[in-house]
């Protein structure tokens, strides 16, 4: 693996599949047209896998060709995140998950955090009944879109747990070229 970031082949696919349960087939295809040319024909053609590892560049592309298919912004890529957590979640992960605290699940994800992404780590900076303060730092090349996406992820994990009214606060990062995102999490 050269030093350029990777986001994991199941990403894409994930992100992908979410924005046809969102928007639909139509817009699915209306946002491979925008895609350049390898992440469209990976897409298309299957040679984007879930086990593989692909620049981070083609990653930023697949979000900046479903905003502009769409002309929505933040809050579509938002919504994307939580359904890939969504859709990870399902079945046995979904039981599972209601069994622990949302605090737990969420310091859980930091693991997962590595598996999708080969820079950047997560600390559970604090966590207590009702409330997680992370901070997500080395994640070289994100952008504002992919950070959105992390957002929504966060958000729907805690739900899965059995948070309500989830209120997240940026505190610093998180938006284009910001290696890191300090974030917290209030929910009752």
């Amino acid at each position: 693996m050269t030093d350029e970031p990777k986001v994991k082949g199941l990403a894409f696919r994930s992100v992908y599949g979410s924005l046809g349960k969102l928007r639909g087939e139509r817009l699915q295809k209306l946002s491979l047209d925008e895609m350049s040319e390898p992440v469209r024909d990976g897409m298309r053609y299957g040679s984007i896998v879930s086990t593989g590892w692909y620049p981070i560049a083609w990653y930023k592309d697949l979000f900046q060709a479903i905003r502009r298919a769409s002309g929505e912004g933040r809050e579509l890529i938002h919504q994307i995140g939580r359904q890939c957590t969504r859709d990870d979640m399902s079945g046995i992960y979904k039981v599972l998950a209601a069994l622990i605290s949302p605090s737990a699940l969420f310091s859980l994800g930091q693991r997962v955090f590595s598996t999708y992404y080969s820079v950047g780590r997560v600390q559970v900076i604090q966590s207590r009944r009702g409330f997680t303060h992370a901070r997500w730092s080395g994640c070289y090349g994100f952008d504002e879109s992919m950070w959105t996406e992390v957002i929504g992820s966060c958000e729907q994990l805690l739900e899965l747990g059995g948070a309500s009214h989830v209120r997240l606060r940026i505190i610093a990062g998180g938006g284009d070229y910001a290696d890191g995102l300090e974030l917290t999490a209030h929910w009752s």
